[in-house]
């Protein structure tokens, strides 16, 4: 599969079938990559998730809800579920020598119970997997609560920038060829 990021084209090796699973952490939950029909709620829990991180109601446009169907096609989103019902999900691929994280969301009424740690934990393993230096991603500044979460789990903060208005902070964790390991306490 390729990933059209800009002029750049790369592979996403991240696509797993619809059975395969990778699971870590609390009992009963995995990891396992989106399908097509799972876009609903996909886009729900984005919507939810992110509401309660800005001052003012958001919903996501058409523009948005095309951007994840095409991630979930390209196989770059996983969620992390209970039984059939989805809690959170991550958006990723490799760029180069790193893994970009575009977006990491669990929905409201799970948050303080690892699973954004859990989901994180899978990007850093699949960073190590495919022989990838570091894991990378940005939030806005105006979300706070962010900022001490990536910065708890090792992220380190490598630049700001205004884009179009949302200023926005630039996060970087390097990665040892090891399997990433899930935090036993999250204060978050």
């Amino acid at each position: 599969m390729q990933r059209q990021l800009g002029v750049a084209s790369v592979a996403s090796p991240l696509c797993l079938t619809e059975q395969s699973t990778w699971k870590k952490g609390s009992a009963g939950m995995k990891i396992r990559a989106a399908t097509l029909p799972d876009l609903a709620a996909v886009v729900a829990c984005a919507d939810l998730a992110f509401a309660t991180s800005l001052p003012h109601p958001l919903k996501l446009d058409v523009g948005v809800n095309n951007d994840l169907r095409s991630q979930i096609l390209d196989g770059s989103v996983h969620m992390i579920c209970s039984s059939e019902t989805v809690l959170g999900y991550i958006s990723l691929w490799p760029i180069a020598d790193h893994l970009f994280v575009d977006s990491i969301a669990v929905l409201p009424k799970y948050h303080g119970q690892g699973l954004g740690t859990q989901l994180l934990a899978f990007a850093e393993h699949e960073a190590s997997r495919l022989g990838l230096h570091s894991v990378r991603l940005f939030t806005k500044e105006i979300m706070a609560d962010n900022h001490a979460f990536y910065r708890y789990r090792g992220y380190c903060e490598t630049g700001r920038c205004d884009d179009d208005g949302f200023p926005r902070v630039f996060y970087s964790k390097n990665i040892s060829h090891q399997t990433a390991v899930v935090a036993t306490s999250d204060p978050f």
